[in-house]
C-alpha cells in the first residue's frame, strides 16, 4: 500500500497552513540574492572573492585561480569596463540555499 504524504507548514499562533509551493515562493520573495541590476550597471558580476590565494600555493596548481581578477582589472586599465559598473554578487544565506 502506498502512501502519499504533503508537506505544509503551520504558521505559529494561526491554524493556518503554508503549502510548499507557497513557502517555496515566500523564500524566493524574501532573498537578498535577487535584485534589479541598475541600467547604469554593464552585466558582468565579479567579486575579488573569486580570487583563491593560499601563501602562494596556489602558483603550484594547475589551473589558474586569479584569472577573474586580472581579467577584470585587464578590463579595467584598457578603458573597455568601468569599475562602479561591476554588479558584485552578495552571499547566499542558508534560507536562500534552500529555494
Amino acid at each position: 500500500m502506498a502512501t502519499t504524504s504533503s508537506s505544509c507548514t503551520a504558521v505559529s499562533g494561526s491554524s493556518s497552513v503554508i503549502g510548499p509551493e507557497t513557502l517555496r515562493r515566500n523564500r524566493v520573495l524574501s532573498s537578498k540574492l535577487y535584485f534589479d541590476v541598475p541600467l547604469t550597471k554593464v552585466p558582468v558580476i565579479y567579486s575579488s572573492s573569486y580570487d583563491i590565494a593560499f601563501f602562494g600555493i596556489e602558483k603550484l596548481h594547475p589551473f589558474d585561480s586569479s584569472k577573474w581578477g586580472r581579467i577584470c582589472q585587464f578590463l579595467i586599465k584598457d578603458g573597455v569596463l568601468d569599475k562602479t559598473r561591476i554588479v558584485e554578487p552578495l552571499e547566499a544565506s542558508k534560507d536562500d540555499l534552500l529555494v
